[in-house]
């Protein structure tokens, strides 16, 4: 029998996503990583747009990794309320802020390119508060999920049905803001070890 390569990088990209999330979640759990909830309530909502923005539009296969992160996203905001960051600063609040703007934006229009735009700016901006705090802190930031997201949402470009703006814009923001996420970790424990 022969498969569809896009269903094959679908199911590559949900394996990563449940990896990327367990190690992230297990992490939590034992006190070592801890999560912003603002960023981690943006993903939540974010994802979920998106995801169904992704499905209406036909990406099929790969927008499985985004519908099952959504739900694990859930998992560590609810945790993130219990044990993660503390430290809410003012910078995290207009963040929130201008995220929930953007996804209101979103709402009122009913374009999907322009709700992927303006979800594809909320998740960078949802970023700002788990980077700032992993600047100050990189040891309290777990580099798993942000790792395996830079290829799980790579693969998932691949695994998409149908290759528009409107279905690959999305993961390919994750791609670069993940990206940043990990430099900014990686160098700041790099510059606090000396």
């Amino acid at each position: 029998m022969i498969y569809d390569y896009h269903v094959i990088f679908g199911i590559v990209t949900v394996a990563l996503t449940f990896l990327g999330y367990g190690i992230y979640l297990r992490s939590t759990f034992r006190g070592e990583t801890k999560p912003h909830p603002f960023t981690w309530l943006l993903f939540v909502v974010i994802d979920s747009v998106v995801f169904v923005a992704q499905v209406m539009n036909g990406a099929g296969p790969g927008a499985w990794a985004m519908g099952i992160g959504t739900l694990l996203a859930g998992l560590v905001f609810v945790l993130a309320l219990r044990q993660g960051e503390k430290n809410i600063k003012k910078i995290d609040w207009v963040c929130l802020a201008i995220a929930f703007i953007g996804i209101a934006a979103w709402s009122a229009t009913n374009n999907a390119l322009f709700a992927v735009i303006l979800a594809a700016m909320s998740d960078a901006i949802a970023k700002v508060p788990t980077i700032r705090k992993s600047y100050a802190r990189p040891d309290e930031e777990s580099l798993s999920i942000w790792s395996l997201d830079l290829v799980r949402f790579s693969l998932s470009i691949v695994a998409l049905s149908s290759l528009t703006w409107t279905t690959a814009l999305f993961p390919a923001e994750i791609v670069l803001s993940n990206a940043v996420v990990v430099v900014v970790v990686l160098l700041r424990r790099q510059q606090l070890k000396v």
